[in-house]
This record gives C-alpha cells, structure tokens and sequence, in this order.
C-alpha cells in the first residue's frame, strides 16, 4: 500500500506514505479506500501492481484484492503559480 501527496498522513509519519492493511478474503479496492477513511473523490489515480483501476460512469469499478498486491493512491493534483 502506496499512499502519494496529502494521503500520506493517512499511516504514521515514519511510515512514509506506506504500509501493509489487512483486509478480509474478497475485500475490493472500495473496501480498502473506505478503510483508509479516504473519500473516493480524493482517491483519484488508483494503480493496483502498476495497472490504473477503471472506473465506469463516474464510478469505481469492483476490483477484488489479493494478497500481495500493491495498491498506490493518489490525491488530485492541483497546481498554480
């Protein structure tokens, strides 16, 4: 588990932004995210082992986990001068 930008603060500081959850057998990538307490519209890159999840009219498409996957999640980006 990969978190980038302002999501970092969702583990402890020496974590760095990562970690490992345990989730139980059959949980999806919207399992996850609700664990985390990040609201789905600040997860808005999601890569499951380097592979972008899909999303389908707006909306995330179930994507069940397995062990050992590498889930990265990263905010909006915004920029400016």
């Amino acid at each position: 588990m990969r978190l980038f930008a302002s999501l970092r603060d969702r583990f402890p500081a020496e974590a760095r932004g990562r970690g490992d959850i345990d989730l139980a057998d059959g949980a999806t990538l919207s399992d996850l995210i609700g664990r985390l307490e990040i609201p789905d519209r600040l997860a808005q890159m999601v890569l499951v082992d380097g592979q972008q999840a899909p999303r389908k009219n707006g909306e995330r498409v179930a994507w069940e986990l397995r062990d050992g996957q590498t889930v990265s999640i990263f905010p909006p980006v915004s920029g400016g001068r």
